[in-house]
């Protein structure tokens, strides 16, 4: 259990670093989450100005949710031992490895495709209607690669996981403190709050709570990374008593 425990421990804690550089990053640099509302009129000549380190937070961004699933997949290892392995743990821990890929499908269009649109774009020798259709290509990556399937699909399977790995870690004493595991369970809670919403229409309230929430979650996650990883640094294996 000590390679599950560390392997988790490492995913969990690298995920989340990566995830709070890239994305304080792009909010200083690139004006980063308001600007996947802005229009390509906007949003390509901002990118230009910083193609370079944009296109590197991104990777970081997809990295992020990459390293994502070897974590849940030993934390459904590390469940399966303290409860068994049923229909309700597979489904959960299914949902955890979807999430990151639909959300990767979405981080990759600011290094691989973007680019090449901000050039043709801002190109002198662009037509004009070349330039307004590159603009509509653009709108339309954006409005399917971002919104669709990064902001809503993969914040629904990420967030159905969460809510459901929170739930079946509440007594499971052997994989993390009573503390955090409540702590936890209480931001799956509140997420609950935004993920039916925002798969069915927009609001910038429910936008704004669910990147804080969101934030918090990564941050929790991390924390679980620090608890887990202490406890496989011991000979034996621990087990902390419910508060």
């Amino acid at each position: 259990m000590t390679t599950d425990r560390r392997t988790a421990a490492l995913s969990l804690i690298v995920s989340g670093a990566l995830a709070a550089l890239a994305s304080v990053g792009l909010s200083v640099t690139f004006g980063w989450p308001d600007i996947l509302d802005a229009p390509a009129t906007e949003a390509l000549p901002a990118f230009a100005k910083v193609a370079g380190t944009v296109q590197t937070l991104f990777v970081l961004e997809m990295a992020a949710s990459l390293i994502l699933v070897p974590g849940v997949i030993a934390l459904h290892r590390l469940l399966a031992r303290s409860r068994g392995t049923d229909t309700a743990l597979l489904t959960v821990t299914a949902f955890g490895v979807v999430a990151p890929v639909v959300q990767s499908l979405g981080w990759v269009r600011w290094p691989l495709v973007v680019p090449a649109l901000a050039e043709r774009y801002l190109d002198p020798a662009t037509s004009a209607g070349t330039q307004e259709a590159t603009a509509a290509s653009y709108d339309l990556l954006n409005a399917y690669a971002g919104s669709a399937l990064g902001e809503h699909l993969g914040w629904l399977l990420q967030g159905v996981w969460a809510v459901g790995i929170a739930i079946l870690a509440w007594r499971a004493a052997d994989v993390a403190p009573a503390w955090l595991r409540r702590s936890l369970a209480v931001v799956a809670a509140a997420w609950t709050v935004t993920l039916i919403p925002a798969g069915w229409f927009d609001s910038d309230a429910l936008s704004a709570l669910g990147s804080s929430i969101y934030s918090v979650w990564y941050l929790g996650l991390l924390v679980l990374g620090v608890a887990l990883l202490r406890s496989s640094s011991r000979d034996n294996e621990y087990v902390l008593v419910d508060a």
